[in-house]
């Protein structure tokens, strides 16, 4: 490397979607400091003046901001590079437009800034008649650009520029064969850089060959824009795992490597961490390594890395780990790093994803807040804004465009709203500056710890569940708003985990993934018996005296149910690790085995880490608020890994899954088995699932809790997503056990043409040329599309909660002891007068007979509930053949029900309260509604749901319906209907966001009532 220009490694902020503020990148400066990198490239496409308004100059405030981003880098040794895309609307052959790109990167280059780049990446590949009159090829119009604004600027040292053909998929035939290429390695002068992405535009390897082949065709070593880490083309996705996939030795055959990373900051630490270790292993790895190449190496010492050319992704996240726990808990105990206690602490300027066109998402920025979302790090004053207008709205396309902004697909774009601080046109107003957060100390604090999350009310909602009374139209009214989250029932139980660690850490063997772990709420029943029919629940008496509590394929049967959220958090011996659950999915461990196993991570002393304050495993469990500790960190980072792998955990969870799904007739009814072999196992699989599945949902609440703000605020969205999928599916395995027909109906009905659990249940295996956005959602989409209803998307497409909680939920099937604390919820959900009350206490089941007596009497099997800390506080309620309920209802338990409430219960004077008397009296004296016949062949179910008002969570009350229609669908059902009066207009709304409909159909025989139905 003797005589060559310094190697360019970095980060490029090049995504579509909301720009980073000034703060994080001065933060990002300071990581890649800290790891070795020297190059930042500013090119956020949805800031105004680097795309759409290039040509204007940047104001006096903007210049003096944009100087000052420069002299940070410089201040940490990073090489600041300005790029500037100006081939949306450029004449190239405009002598105005090349005197205005001239001018602007001018301006720039008075700023201090010594180092530029062209980007003409995501353009019409047509020139406009003008052009096409002096140029015979777009390339020699780029070219000749380029060369000029070259000269223009001195001939500096590192002058990028970036093709419209800049991956092999994007050369036809093929990069050696592309005219375009071809002309822009004669034509461009030689100090030029050339961009280049890989074989696609997110490529999944790199190898020497193919580079051979561009530099060959380029004339020059290419400089590689990597988007591995880029997630602005799927709002569902973040990539937090190591950086992986090229090969060793790639250094020669460039001149630099840039990271495009998640548009979270937050979420770029490990790929920052790991770029960095990769860079320091690649530098070893050359016979002669320039000076600056050697000083990085002996500034990061030895300890810092693997040893020299013997890169190993796993090591260096092993490393990277170590060292995000240590800033994770950092950033939590600094002041202003995470003070739930404090309304102000909102999510100022994030944007809400919300169900757009063609199963896309659209973002609604927050009515009352503008400036950034928290950084971790001081804001120090207004700075002006400016976020091209096309970004207000993010709308996931089903076909990506040819290229994008961070070579993803066009209009993808991540957040809507300007930042604070980001650079604008000069008749943009400034934004108010954002809430003073702290800068990131160079020590960890000793003392303080995050209190309790509390939660947090938007004020600006309109469909919010409040404290006003309710009447008989709105009972039980389901959340239509988001905002609180919620975790799992089950209570943490994780490895130790040091308070502070040393920079200076040595590497050590990777991990096997989250070792010691919670494991899933114990089984409860009212009665057991050891057969080999479903699954066995196990009882609050064996849960405590046994430390695994699991259910093997020989304990027996029955519908296994977790803990309550309260019995969870109390009962640390019902717990087990995911390791058990995962390297024995057929057949748990006995309670000697998991004695054995054990639970905390052991470090090394030699390890240079400070072990002062060591969590213990009941520590964490005690303390919701304590440090999150690296088994949690790694479970996090498992799963959310990268674009073309799962991590461990993901992994888990999608086999036992695809598993229990392609086996699911072996617990139908009736059971297909001869043995009980085939449901033992299982049913041993399924307990391994919830465990997982109870991991995944504790992990969220101690995330919530204990979380630093700005992290907090970046990656809650997708965990929270995650958490919600999971709540849904462990319930609907739950279900499955005891309850799928293995014929929904006889041959030629319309029972018989579903057949969820006979489907081929393999994976889509995409093409290796597939871009990582055909498979939409990640491990959620993968989720999706197991359960029986993943093809409505509308269903699982909704907002974040405005202000993250930690409030625990937990999701299941009926169970026959749940009927007092269901209708004393009913009971409970509505404020009335005192001579109401009375009435009520003399009628106890009153209302609950009228909401869910038919149900729970008739169709219990399609009951679910939810439960949070202080007991149960929804249910989801279906019957699969309607129109045989009703008559049933009517002709047996409507005439019973009749002598339980008499006909005069109801009247009675005004009184708050009372018209849910008469309308529950009126409901069992009237004559039975007759729904057309029309409605019940399109929509043969029926469904009716509700939560309490102190449900706040609609992620919650989404996963409780989404269970319902899952089950109702995997029996054969096409579409359900439900009744709500006209006035209910809370319940009215929560079903038109499910995507029901309000049938056009004639039903004298129940005025103010409608009726609302959607397909499955």
């Amino acid at each position: 490397m003797a005589g060559r220009p310094r190697f360019l490694c970095g980060v490029v902020e090049g995504f579509y979607g909301r720009p980073w503020s000034m703060e994080q990148r001065k933060l990002l400066f300071q990581w890649l400091k800290r790891r070795g990198l020297n190059c930042y490239m500013y090119a956020p496409k949805d800031e105004l003046k680097h795309r759409l308004l290039w040509r204007e100059p940047y104001t006096e405030h903007e210049a003096v901001c944009m100087w000052s981003l420069i002299e940070a880098a410089r201040k940490q040794g990073v090489e600041f590079v300005f790029a500037i895309s100006a081939g949306q609307d450029m004449v190239f052959s405009s002598a105005g437009d090349r005197l205005l790109l001239q001018q602007k990167l001018r301006q720039v280059a008075a700023m201090g800034c010594c180092s530029f780049a062209l980007l003409f990446d995501d353009i019409d590949p047509c020139m406009c008649q003008a052009d096409r009159e002096v140029f015979p090829s777009l390339a020699q119009a780029h070219a000749s650009v380029a060369n000029e604004v070259y000269q223009e600027l001195g001939q500096p040292p590192v002058f990028l520029f970036c093709p419209t053909e800049y991956c092999s998929s994007l050369c036809s035939p093929s990069p050696s064969q592309s005219c375009y290429l071809q002309t822009i390695g004669q034509e461009l002068l030689p100090g030029i850089s050339v961009i280049w992405t890989g074989p696609k535009v997110v490529s999944q390897e790199l190898s020497a060959a193919l580079l051979e082949e561009v530099e060959g065709v380029l004339r020059r070593r290419p400089v590689i824009w990597d988007n591995l880490y880029a997630n602005d083309y799927d709002c569902r996705r973040v990539f937090l795992g190591p950086y992986m996939g090229r090969a060793p030795g790639l250094m020669p055959r460039l001149q630099g490597l840039l990271l495009n990373p998640n548009c979270e900051l937050q979420a770029n630490f490990i790929p920052i961490h790991t770029l960095g270790t990769w860079f320091q292993s690649e530098l070893g790895s050359c016979a002669n390594p320039d000076r600056a190449g050697m000083e990085m190496v002996a500034a990061l010492g030895d300890s810092r890395g693997p040893r020299e050319g013997s890169y190993s992704p796993q090591e260096a996240l092993e490393l990277a780990l170590r060292d995000w726990v240590a800033e994770i808990n950092q950033q939590a105990l600094e002041p202003g790093g995470w003070t739930p206690g404090h309304p102000s602490v909102g999510l100022k300027g994030r944007s809400r994803l919300q169900s757009g066109t063609a199963g896309g998402q659209e973002v609604v920025p927050d009515p009352k807040q503008h400036d950034s979302v928290p950084s971790g790090v001081d804001q120090h004053g207004p700075e002006p804004c400016g976020v091209a207008p096309g970004e207000g709205c993010r709308k996931v396309t089903s076909e990506p465009e040819k290229g994008s902004g961070s070579r993803t697909p066009n209009g993808s774009q991540q957040s809507p709203t300007g930042d604070g601080d980001q650079l604008a046109t000069g008749s943009r107003e400034c934004c108010e500056p954002s809430a003073s957060l702290p800068s990131v100390a160079e020590s960890a604090q000793s003392a303080g710890i995050p209190m309790a999350t509390k939660t947090l009310l938007s004020p600006g909602h309109t469909m919010s569940s409040s404290n006003e009374a309710n009447t008989s139209q709105n009972l039980l009214l389901p959340t239509s708003d988001a905002r609180t989250g919620s975790g799992s029932p089950a209570q943490s139980l994780s490895s130790t985990q040091p308070e502070a660690i040393r920079a200076d850490m040595p590497q050590t063997p990777p991990g096997t993934g989250a070792g010691a772990s919670p494991g899933p709420p114990a089984l409860l029943t009212d009665e057991i018996t050891a057969s080999s029919g479903p699954l066995a629940p196990v009882t609050p008496e064996e849960v405590t005296s046994s430390p695994t509590a699991a259910v093997t394929p020989e304990t027996g049967s029955g519908p296994m149910v977790p803990l309550t959220p309260k019995e969870a958090r109390t009962s640390p011996t019902s717990q087990m690790t995911s390791e058990e659950a995962r390297t024995s999915p057929m057949a748990l461990v006995t309670p000697e085995e998991a004695g054995s196993i054990p639970t905390a991570l052991t470090i090394p002393e030699e390890s240079g880490s400070n072990p002062a304050a060591l969590l213990t495993p009941e520590e964490a469990g005690s303390s919701p608020t304590a440090p999150l500790t690296l088994e949690e960190v790694r479970m996090l980072v498992e799963l959310f890994y990268l674009p073309y792998h799962h991590g461990a955990l993901a992994q888990e969870l999608l086999e036992h899954f695809r598993w229990l799904r392609a086996n699911s007739l072996s617990v139908g009814v009736p059971a297909t088995a001869p043995d009980a072999c085939g449901g033992a196992r299982w049913r041993g699989r399924a307990q391994s699932f919830q465990l997982l599945c109870a991991e995944t949902c504790r992990l969220h609440s101690r995330f919530a809790s204990a979380a630093s703000r700005a992290l907090l605020y970046d990656l809650h969205p997708y965990l929270w997503d995650i958490r919600n999928m999971l709540l849904a599916a462990s319930a609907f395995v739950l279900w499955l056990d005891g309850h799928l027909l293995c014929d929904p109906g006889p041959k030629g009905t319309w029972g018989n043409c579903f057949g969820w659990c006979q489907s081929i249940t393999a994976p889509i295996l995409l093409g290796r040329d597939a871009e990582p956005w055909a498979c939409r959602g990640g491990l959620f989409g993968e989720l999706q599309a197991l359960l029986p209803v993943g093809n409505s998307c509308d269903l699982f497409y909704h907002p974040p909660p405005l202000f993250p909680s930690s409030q625990t939920y937990l999701l299941r099937p009926l169970l026959p002891l749940d009927k007092g604390e269901l209708y004393r919820m009913c009971r409970e959900s509505l404020d009335c007068d005192p001579k109401v009350a009375e009435i009520l206490m003399a009628h106890p089941d009153l209302l609950g007979d009228r909401l869910l007596g038919p149900f729970l009497s008739l169709s219990p099997e399609y009951t679910f509930v939810l439960e949070d800390e202080g007991g149960l506080c929804g249910y989801a309620a279906g019957a699969l053949h309607a129109e045989g309920f009703l008559q049933q209802q009517d002709s047996s338990w409507l005439p019973a029900i009749r002598h339980k409430y008499p006909p005069d219960l109801g009247t009675g004077g005004p009184a708050l309260g009372q018209d849910a008397l008469e309308e529950a009296v009126l409901f069992f004296h009237a004559e039975p509604r007759a729904v057309p016949l029309p409605v019940l062949r399109r929509f043969p179910s029926l469904v009716q749901l509700g939560t309490a008002p102190r449900v706040l969570d609609v992620g919650a009350s989404r996963s409780l319906a989404l269970c319902l229609l899952s089950a109702l669908r995997a029996n054969g059902s096409r579409g359900v209907f439900c009744q709500v009066r006209d006035a209910d207009g809370q319940q009215l709304s929560f079903y038109s966001k499910l995507g029901f409909v309000a049938l056009p159909v004639a039903w004298g025989s129940s005025p103010g009532t409608q009726l609302l139905g959607r397909l499955l």
